[in-house]
């Protein structure tokens, strides 16, 4: 599912038209019709004005959640805000992420939908990064092989929603999601894989508006099981 497709069974789930969306996110109804239909590409301004329209984070646009899961969660949002303070809780990134050649985000399972730590210890573990801004993620695929292995748990610092430096990032690209090393090399962002079976690929300036960061990769865990009975 793409982010058109998205945007457009939000909208419809929550019974807005094309105008009532287009007057909520500051837009033209022919782009957002034309950006339902994938005719259109778009910014990160666009997609933020229009996820706050929908009342769901952006991230949630490029996300392959259940639909009635979407609506029914952001509608009852204001109800699980009452969360324990005596917790550092890390939640799921709301978009899942492939560490192989790029997939859509259904084809990644998740399977941790959150963590608890004690906050002294979380703060040894992320330093002044606020709870809410720190997000896990399961990975799948072998690219990153040798720094993330196939499997390994991720945490995102949601705080960089652009390129920062070179460094690991979430990213969605063209609709398709990866987690990859970006590096600069004059106007254009190379993509790199840590496994040298893969090839580096490159996003040009021309290319930058398809691409959409989630946050950047802060550390990862391994989530290997030993059987012992």
């Amino acid at each position: 599912m793409n982010v058109g497709d998205k945007i457009r069974q939000i909208r419809k789930a929550k019974k807005l038209t094309l105008s009532e969306l287009a007057l909520l996110a500051e837009s033209d109804v022919g782009n957002l019709s034309r950006l339902e239909r994938g005719k259109q590409g778009y910014s990160d301004a666009q997609i933020k004005k229009i996820a706050a329209a929908l009342q769901v984070p952006a991230a949630e646009l490029f996300s392959s959640d259940n639909l009635n899961d979407t609506v029914d969660l952001y509608s009852v949002r204001s109800l699980l805000d009452s969360r324990r303070n005596d917790v550092f809780r890390v939640e799921v990134l709301e978009v899942s992420a492939s560490a192989g050649s790029g997939s859509p985000s259904r084809d990644v399972v998740e399977v941790i939908r959150s963590i608890e730590y004690e906050p002294e210890h979380a703060k040894l573990i992320f330093g002044s990064v606020p709870q809410e801004m720190v997000k896990l993620i399961n990975v799948r695929g072998d690219s990153m092989q040798g720094t993330i292995e196939p499997g390994d748990l991720i945490f995102v610092d949601q705080r960089v929603n652009y390129f920062d430096g070179d460094g690991i990032y979430v990213f969605d690209f063209n609709g398709d999601t990866f987690v990859k090393r970006l590096q600069k090399v004059k106007t254009d962002l190379i993509v790199i894989s840590d496994n040298s079976k893969y090839r580096e690929w490159t996003i040009s300036l021309d290319e930058a508006e398809m691409l959409h960061v989630s946050g950047r990769v802060m550390l990862s865990q391994s989530q290997q099981f030993r059987r012992h009975g």
